[in-house]
């Protein structure tokens, strides 16, 4: 341990009334490579700041809101590499940011600070989401460059504690896709990592059948149950499983095209972590009547599930 003056020495030039000082070498080197060593910000926007917390979350958004990319060495084996502006914080290390730990004198052993906001309910109702409405009102009158996203990260074990927090940050140059607003339940879900990679050579939709390992299957028919019932109700199953049959009689692939649809949108990241509505809109509104299209048909979605209930060939 050691103490040190920022100030080694001065002088005073009587005749020209200035002062010449000399910064401490061991200080110097910090001051000299600024950019690498401090967080630029808007002196303006930190002083409208309120919450104490806002001004940490306001910081960390200028420091990580360039090109910054998080890594955590793990993105060959698992395949996951984080967004640019995405930032995971373990929540331990997050309580040590934010002060939110209890300090004990070290002689004594007196607390010094109780500690504060111990589950992820309360830190992200009095911490995340208290910065997230400053910044972002702030960033809405032009008196901020930077606002934020979080989600919680995984937890430990199943119904075990929130084990980080992830921070999307966002900035004029680098503005949120999509709804400009804080997320909020029924918006798409916030993803961390960047889509998988994409083949350049885009694939003919006859290649793409030919490549399903279901082409030329047995009990296609059932397969395509199988999968539809994961997402639609009974009364909506019977109505696509009807309207795909009709189809058959005239395409003998058709069953492989509603496949194919289907696995290519469960390939989706967005698609694979959303809830269950959201699959099942993804589902009607794009994979059976969008994406069919591709193959030359298509299913739009029923009118009145009366009228299908009525048929009773749906399924011959």
């Amino acid at each position: 341990m050691g103490r040190i003056h920022w100030v080694d020495t001065f002088f005073y030039d009587e005749e020209q009334e200035l002062y010449a000082i000399r910064i401490s070498p061991e200080i110097m080197p910090l001051l000299i490579n600024l950019t690498q060593n401090f967080t630029s910000f808007d002196l303006g926007t930190a002083m409208r700041l309120r919450s104490k917390y806002t001004q940490k979350l306001y910081e960390l958004c200028c420091k990580y809101g360039g090109d910054y990319r998080y890594s955590d060495g793990q993105e060959e084996t698992t395949g996951n590499v984080y967004k640019k502006r995405v930032v995971p914080i373990g929540m331990d290390h997050f309580r040590v940011l934010f002060n939110l730990n209890e300090i004990r004198d070290k002689k004594t052993g007196k607390v010094l600070q109780e500690s504060s906001y111990e589950s992820y309910k309360d830190i992200r109702s009095n911490i995340l989401q208290v910065a997230q409405n400053e910044l972002y009102d702030l960033y809405l009158f032009h008196a901020s460059n930077v606002w934020f996203d979080f989600q919680a990260g995984p937890r430990k074990g199943i119904g075990g504690k929130t084990s980080s927090i992830i921070i999307y940050i966002y900035t004029r140059e680098n503005p949120k896709d999509g709804l400009c607003r804080p997320w909020q339940k029924g918006d798409e879900y916030l993803y961390p990592y960047e889509p998988p990679y994409v083949e350049k050579t885009r694939k003919t939709p006859q290649q793409k059948l030919h490549a399903n390992v279901f082409y030329g299957a047995d009990h296609q028919e059932e397969i395509v149950l199988s999968l539809l019932s994961k997402y639609l109700s009974k009364r909506e199953l019977t109505y696509y499983m009807a309207a795909i049959n009709r189809e058959a009689r005239q395409c003998r692939d058709c069953y492989t095209q509603v496949i194919q649809v289907i696995l290519e949108k469960e390939k989706q990241p967005k698609f694979s972590k959303a809830k269950k509505q959201y699959k099942r809109n993804n589902i009607i509104e794009y994979a059976l009547q969008e994406n069919l299209k591709e193959y030359g048909w298509s299913i739009e979605p029923p009118k009145n599930y009366k009228q299908v209930y009525r048929q009773e060939e749906l399924f011959r």
